[in-house]
């Protein structure tokens, strides 16, 4: 195993409305280092180019820990546990500088792909050499443990179209815009059922991001037409899951599903239990306000 370790400083357009790291810029940093270590070992964005090969995201799997501010260090250590035939799940430790408290605990599954056809390509043996595969994957707890799925839970439907500014240099919509279509999409889903996020936070409580799982199954690309459709799929005391299907509205293809964990915060962080009426409310959209 050949580790790679960078540090980035957090920039202030890089925060959310509640004064956090966006949760798809822990993503974003997370591909750069990903580009800096394969660089490093030999295999730069220029290489890929000129061999006509290329990664692709085939799942993420992200667990947030704690939240990062204006002005700090994050160190992101990153590594390769295995490579299969045409996939390899790559591995990245977020570490908050200052204290070294873990932020985050990310893998990827990459699909690598001949970019001429389309098609997945052969990994080269090569590739197994200079990154070392550990073959340890170890569990990242995104998913609850303890759960109930609520019974005929309501499904919330949000509509978009990818811009331009969404692309990457493939030409399809970035992977980490999944995660910010899906933050509106859930953000939408409550204010329709009449439980906006100002008229919880003067209560003393919220919601913020514990992880996500998400499988992505075919590209977005620029102007599509994307709808969303999501629900509470999981509920525990402290912890709850929507779940999220994104697809081409014009086609009806699934392009990426998933899974959102989320716990409940008072306002000094701490976990609370959350009001049942309002959660009742969110679960069956008995207070649609279309």
């Amino acid at each position: 195993m050949h580790p790679f370790t960078r540090r980035y400083r957090i920039r202030h357009y890089e925060l959310d409305f509640l004064g956090h790291l966006n949760n798809a810029n822990y993503v974003r940093f997370m591909q750069e280092a990903a580009i800096e270590a394969s660089t490093e070992a030999g295999f730069s964005p220029q290489w890929y180019r000129e061999h006509g090969t290329g990664w692709v995201i085939r799942q993420l799997e992200i667990r947030y820990h704690a939240q990062m501010h204006y002005g700090e260090e994050v160190e992101i250590t990153t590594w390769v546990s295995d490579m299969k035939r045409v996939t390899s799940h790559r591995e990245y430790a977020l570490t908050r500088v200052h204290d070294g408290a873990q932020v985050a605990r990310a893998r990827v599954n990459w699909v690598y792909l001949d970019l001429k056809t389309g098609a997945p390509h052969r990994i080269p043996e090569f590739f197994r050499e200079a990154f070392q595969p550990n073959n340890a994957l170890e569990e990242l707890r995104i998913h609850l443990a303890k759960a109930q799925a609520p019974e005929a839970p309501f499904h919330y439907r949000s509509k978009r179209r990818a811009q331009t500014f969404e692309l990457d240099t493939m030409q399809h919509v970035h992977h980490a815009a999944y995660l910010s279509w899906i933050e509106q999409a859930y953000f939408d889903a409550i204010r329709a059922a009449g439980h906006p996020l100002e008229s919880l936070q003067p209560q003393g409580w919220t919601v913020v991001q514990g992880g996500h799982d998400i499988e992505y199954f075919e590209p977005a690309r620029d102007n599509d037409e994307i709808e969303i459709v999501s629900w509470i799929c999981e509920l525990a005391k402290v912890r709850g899951a929507w779940c999220h299907e994104i697809y081409n509205a014009h086609t009806n293809k699934l392009l990426a599903r998933d899974y959102a964990l989320g716990v409940f915060v008072n306002d000094a962080g701490k976990l609370i239990v959350p009001p049942q009426e309002i959660v009742n409310e969110v679960v069956y959209g008995t207070r649609l306000k279309f």
